[in-house]
């Protein structure tokens, strides 16, 4: 079998590839795996360590109309560079991981007569999947409330598939690559795979108050690429007990040592949020598309799993009294521990790939069953 995954320019859009990609790989060893991105800085790479083979395809964003013909014309090169790339591979399945960078190789796929699998993460569906959604085979989202957006093409809810290291530390009990101490109350920063530097400012500024109100506090701060240096220094001088890194591969070990996490609410940290369900502090980057991570971060909060900062009402003195009085109340973040637990939804990545095997049986039965009932 041959799958081809088209996305890009998120890293959400490539980590839930990519743990489809795993789940495939593990039920059928011989399929070759090929993911079309986009020439957005480090996706080669990140996909040649998972060690799967990475296609680039030019694609654009349409910014505004002045752009206009400087996006028709690389969206032009990209569908014919995809439907030459198709032609060649031939793959007995497209999965579209959503964003511009799945656009074109979508539509090469119609064009050729692929197959076309979607996957939503966000509740409210980005605009490339709905215009894509009348030509799928399916759409399998994340949320149930996603579904009736769609107006066209099957729907189903499937879950998020996310990296299996999250969920298999939650069984590492003493697993501790931090350093730090088990028994103290550990707060985990972070603002996806670029980094927030709105995120990392004001929480800098709100940290010796936090220590005062919370005397056992310690830090993980995964501050993105911008803002390392600055916070490695001041949390040195400080000498409060902390982690600061760019980024941290092995992210589930930082969920399962901390008590809190500060984030923005990208789809794909939201289902890593309710698969360990750790309580959350929301802050929704405030220029995504159709104000998609708001409206993810308020799933959560809307059942008391989450509190949201909205990015401008994030000053030091709103974090500092949303975080100590979670940070000091046991009881509460024991609730909405349970209530992101009950959102949660394991297995999603055995649920897609079912999905996506039943869909190509039932097109191939279909397509030979027109043959059949046509002869030439």
């Amino acid at each position: 079998m041959k799958v081809v995954f088209a996305g890009g320019g998120t890293g959400g859009h490539l980590m839930a590839g990519l743990s489809i990609a795993q789940e495939i790989s593990s039920r059928f060893s011989d399929t070759r795996i090929i993911f079309f991105g986009t020439n957005k800085k480090n996706e080669s790479g990140y996909i040649g360590r998972s060690g799967y083979e990475f296609k680039q395809i030019m694609a654009c964003k349409l910014t505004s109309f002045i752009r206009l013909p400087l996006f028709l014309f690389v969206s032009l090169i990209g569908i014919v560079h995809s439907l030459i790339s198709l032609v060649r591979i031939k793959p007995d399945v497209i999965i579209g991981l959503g964003g511009y960078g799945s656009v074109l190789p979508v539509v090469a796929a119609y064009i050729t007569g692929i197959p076309i699998v979607l996957i939503e993460q966000n509740v409210i569906p980005g605009r490339a999947n709905l215009v894509m959604s009348r030509w799928s085979d399916i759409v399998l989202c994340h949320w149930e409330s996603s579904k009736k957006r769609f107006k066209k093409g099957h729907v189903s809810a499937t879950g998020v598939p996310i990296r299996n290291s999250i969920i298999a530390n939650e069984t590492k009990a003493d697993d501790n690559p931090f350093g730090l101490d088990f028994q103290r109350k550990t707060l985990l920063i972070m603002g996806g795979s670029q980094g927030a530097q709105a995120i990392n400012k004001v929480i800098l500024q709100c940290i010796p108050e936090l220590q005062t109100l919370v005397p056992d506090l310690q830090i993980i701060h995964l501050t993105g690429k911008h803002g390392y240096q600055e916070a490695k220094e001041f949390y040195s001088g400080m000498g409060i007990s902390s982690f600061v890194s760019e980024f941290y591969n092995d992210i589930g070990a930082a969920y399962r040592l901390s008590d809190l996490v500060i984030s923005r609410s990208g789809a794909n940290t939201i289902a890593e949020i309710t698969a360990v369900g750790i309580p959350a502090v929301l802050i929704p980057y405030p220029y995504a598309t159709d104000n998609h991570q708001y409206w993810n971060a308020y799933e959560l909060s809307s059942v008391g799993g989450a509190v949201i900062i909205k990015q401008e009402e994030l000053k030091p003195e709103t974090v500092v009294k949303i975080v100590s009085d979670l940070l000091m109340n046991n009881e509460r973040r024991d609730d909405m521990k349970k209530i992101n637990k009950n959102l949660r939804k394991p297995f999603a990545a055995v649920r897609v790939v079912d999905k996506i095997s039943q869909t190509l049986k039932e097109k191939k039965a279909k397509k030979h069953l027109f043959s059949f009932s046509c002869p030439v």
